[in-house]
Order: structure tokens, then C-alpha cells, then sequence
């Protein structure tokens, strides 16, 4: 250690020995700028090896090769401290405090202090520092005159990030390529495509060309429209009507509510009238899947409204038989919609003959994946009994942020009957897991039924009181007479109300 220490120096040994350790220490803490750490390690072995050499063979005293050795080594030995001063300050202490700084704007820091710190270190070698500048200059003209290109290009990178016209995250358009920056270096700027591609533009192209910030006029928004075809026989109300109601109540992923979506006739074509879903786009990085799931949402609620999308060039082939085809349908179809209806147990006091007219009244209504269903807090009466897929039942807290999702419904299930009976806000928010088909049976078609035989709704106001009493006895704990006292004034209460609201007498 003494022989090491007369070599060197005290100062030498303790500021290569912190060198070693800083290193080894960021290197561990920060993993993401090891590439770096790798090289300014380099530096730091170079830089000492680099000295010991001149040591072993006589001393930077002795000029020429040797004092070159020795101002490049102890230039090394600076600039390795700077890049460790660099990933300190730049990699863990701002992103700690939540603050940073753009690579062009950390590169330039760097090069002003290894500019700085490389004429301290030729200063102290003892060189003629004025006559070096003036050297310099001269040089400085001819590197500059051979460079223009570069330099623009770096010129170019410094009014980027002055002037911010745009911006790291921006989705931009130049010269025929799309992309978010991902960043503004020295020489170039990084685009990462939609299809995952990164295109490498040079700077001074971004300042010569027309570059089309995308959606910065609109609040990081872009107008964006979805046409579809929707056949002659249906009013243009009936059309857009469903389509506005299913893209306002449950916006898609990447679909702004504000400004709101709407739905507009775009033109008249012989078979059909073309319509346009209109909305504003908020995810840029996937146009192309929100647009798929506009036409999804589109094709769910027009199949939700008996409304089917016009298909060009649709031809129409009548084979024999086929009026027995169309009539074994309907009978299966009817089948169907009555095994559905006795899993309903308001329906259970119904007979066969009513059964069978109620089936006759269910319209099939599809749901996609992720569509609301039915929402927390809403009016609507009606009734769904869902016939395959699966839905989750959630309930979400007063102030709408979070909720649990307390039940799953599957095929047989039913929902909605307290509105359907009582016109009562719904319970509860229901969501479609993966694509769900469901009949809906809506107070038009059960109010006939009930005013041609009012006594039914006292046995629905005893079969509804008795399933809502067995659910609020888990919560309020009754028991004995309490319990029996409370299912006659629940059944009562609701046979008023069933009875008020199909206007019985």
C-alpha cells in the first residue's frame, strides 16, 4: 500500500478509489443506465492504466508521448466523473423528486461540462490555453464548413425543444411517416409507428418539412367517423337514435365523451342510406381498434332495435320447402322463449296459455363484451333473461368511483324485474362478460296480460315481497313475528305500486 501511495499520492488513490465504488454502487441502484456505467468503467481503467504507465517509465517529465499519455489518461478520469455525476443526478436524484429533463436537454449539460472540465485539465497540464482557443477557432471553421448537415441538424434539435411546436409523446406526421416522438436528440428524433416500427429523422428535416401535429387543435382529440348501410325501410330516427344512446351511455375505450358522440346520414344510395357514426379519438396508438369497437357497439345496438345493417349486392334464393324451414324455426325460436320464461319465478302464477303470449313478446337483445347492460340508479322497465353468455352484477359506491362486483349471472338468469313490476330504479350495474344474448320483455308486452286479470298482481306482489324480504333479512336479522309482520307490509306496498303503475283498478 505505501509503495502504491508513494506512486501515486494520496489524492489519486482516494479519487480512483471513489470512482471504483460510485460505479459499483450505481450500477446496482440503477439499473436501466448500466450501458452507461459500463463505459465510464472503461474510462476509469484506462485512466489509471494510463497513469501507471507513465509512472513506470520515468514520468510525464520526461515530455513527448508520455505527457500525452498522461493529459489523455487524467481526461478520462474527468469525464468518467462527469458521467457518474450524470446518471446520479439525472437517473435517480430527479426522477425521486419527480422532475427531469429531456435527453437532448441532459446530452447538452454533459458536453458543456466535458468542454468545461477538458480545457481545466489541459490549463493545469501548463499548455498555452489562449493559443489552443485560437487553434481551435481555425479548426472549428473548417470542421463546421465540412459539417453543415450535422450541425443543422443539431442547431435544429436546440429550436425544437425552444420553440415546442411539439412535443416527446405527440403523435406526429412528416414526410409520409405517422408516429408518437419518443424523443428529440443531437442529431435525430425517434418515431415509434402504430406497427411498432421506429423511423430515425433527422432533425433538420422536421425544420424544413410540413409536420402535422395530430388532434393538437382539439385537446390531444381527433375527429374520426365510422360509415355503415342501413336499408330503406327504416326511419332515419329509428337508426340514429339506438346508435347516439349506446355511444353516449357507455363510451368505447379511446372514444372522448366530450365533445359527444353522434350519428348523422352521410348519403342516399340506391338500396340503402349510408349513415356515419362521428367521435372524437383519444387513444392515437390504436385508431383502427377503436374504430372496431364503434362498429361493434354499432351492429349490438341496431340488433338491440330489430334493425339489420344493408349488405351490397344481397340476393334472396327461395328453395322448395322453405316455408316449412321458416315455420320449424319459429316454433324452435318459440321453444326457446318459453323454457327462458319459466325460469322467471314472478311468472310462476301465469298459465300455460299467457306463458306461451308472453314468449311470443320477447325481443332477442345481444350485448358485446364490456357493454352496460343496465346501469346503477337508471329508470327503464323492462325485464332480461339472459340466454347465453355470462354478466356481472356490480355495485358501485355512492360517489361512483369504485365498486364490487357482488354476483355473476349466466344462462337462465334474469334481471330487471322490479322495473319491470314497479318501474323502480335499478338496483345494481350490470356488464357484459365476453358477448351475452338475452330476451327483454318491457311493460308493453306483460301490461295486457295483468289488465285482463288484475287478481295476478297480488300473487306477483306476495312471490316479489317474499325474495326481497329473504335478502334484507341477511342484513336486518329478522326473525319470529317481526319477520311475517314485515313480508305482509312489503307485499302490500308493492301490490300498490304494481297496481299504480299499469293504472289497475
Amino acid at each position: 500500500m505505501q509503495q502504491i501511495s508513494a506512486l501515486f499520492g494520496t489524492w489519486i488513490i482516494g479519487f480512483y478509489s471513489f470512482l471504483f465504488i460510485a460505479t459499483a454502487l450505481l450500477y446496482l441502484a440503477g439499473p436501466a443506465s448500466r450501458k452507461r456505467l459500463g463505459g465510464t468503467f472503461f474510462l476509469a481503467v484506462s485512466s489509471i492504466a494510463g497513469l501507471l504507465a507513465v509512472k513506470l517509465m520515468g514520468g510525464a517529465s520526461s515530455g513527448g508521448l508520455l505527457k500525452l499519455v498522461e493529459l489523455v489518461s487524467r481526461l478520462f478520469a474527468v469525464i468518467a466523473a462527469i458521467n457518474l455525476a450524470g446518471v446520479f443526478g439525472f437517473s435517480l436524484v430527479m426522477p425521486k423528486l419527480k422532475a427531469g429533463v429531456s435527453k437532448f436537454v441532459e446530452d447538452l449539460i454533459l458536453a458543456g461540462a466535458y468542454i468545461v472540465a477538458g480545457l481545466a485539465v489541459v490549463s493545469a497540464s501548463g499548455a498555452n490555453l489562449s493559443g489552443i482557443l485560437a487553434t481551435s477557432a481555425l479548426v472549428t471553421g473548417v470542421v463546421a464548413f465540412s459539417l453543415q448537415d450535422t450541425l443543422g441538424n443539431i442547431i435544429g434539435g436546440m429550436v425544437l425543444h425552444l420553440e415546442d411546436s411539439f412535443v416527446v409523446g405527440d403523435m406526429i406526421r412528416v414526410e409520409g411517416f405517422e408516429g408518437v416522438l419518443k424523443e428529440i436528440r443531437w442529431r435525430q428524433s425517434t418515431l415509434a409507428t402504430i406497427g411498432g416500427d421506429i423511423i430515425i429523422i433527422p432533425n433538420i428535416v422536421l425544420m424544413k418539412s410540413a409536420v402535422l401535429v395530430l388532434g393538437a387543435a382539439a385537446g390531444n382529440k381527433r375527429f374520426r367517423a365510422v360509415p355503415f348501410n342501413v336499408y330503406y325501410d327504416r326511419h332515419p330516427g329509428e337508426v340514429t337514435g339506438p346508435v347516439e344512446q349506446a355511444l353516449r351511455e357507455d363510451p368505447p375505450a379511446g372514444v372522448a365523451s366530450e365533445p359527444p358522440p353522434d350519428c348523422v346520414i352521410k348519403d342516399f344510395q340506391p338500396n340503402c342510406i349510408v349513415y356515419e357514426a362521428r367521435y372524437w379519438l383519444t387513444d392515437f396508438s390504436a385508431p383502427g381498434g377503436v374504430d372496431a369497437l364503434v362498429r361493434s357497439r354499432i351492429f349490438y345496438a341496431l340488433s338491440r332495435a330489430g334493425i339489420k345493417l344493408s349488405v351490397h349486392g344481397r340476393t334472396m334464393v327461395l328453395a322448395q320447402g322453405a316455408e316449412e324451414v321458416a315455420e320449424k324455426s319459429r316454433k324452435q325460436e318459440q321453444a326457446r322463449r318459453a323454457a327462458a320464461l319459466k325460469g322467471v319465478y314472478v311468472f310462476q302464477v301465469l298459465t300455460e296459455a299467457e306463458k306461451e303470449l308472453l314468449a311470443g313478446r320477447l325481443k332477442p337483445t345481444p350485448f358485446a363484451t364490456g357493454e352496460i347492460m343496465t346501469r346503477q340508479g337508471a329508470v327503464a322497465d323492462w325485464l332480461y333473461i339472459i340466454s347465453s353468455g355470462v354478466a356481472e352484477v356490480r355495485l358501485y359506491s355512492e360517489g361512483g368511483g369504485g365498486y364490487r362486483m357482488v354476483k355473476r349471472l349466466a344462462a337462465g338468469d334474469f334481471f330487471g324485474e322490479g322495473g319491470l313490476l314497479t318501474g323502480e330504479p335499478r338496483s345494481a350495474t350490470v356488464v357484459a362478460d365476453g358477448e351475452v344474448n338475452c330476451y327483454r320483455l318491457d311493460r308493453e308486452g306483460f301490461s295486457d296480460i295483468l289488465a285482463s286479470r288484475p287478481e295476478i298482481a297480488e300473487s306477483i306482489a306476495g312471490l316479489l315481497a317474499k325474495r326481497r324480504l329473504e335478502l334484507n333479512q341477511a342484513k336486518e336479522k329478522l326473525a319470529g313475528e317481526n319477520a311475517l309482520a314485515g313480508l305482509k307490509t312489503e307485499e302490500q306496498n308493492l301490490l300498490s305500486t304494481i297496481r299504480n303503475f299499469f293504472s289497475l283498478s
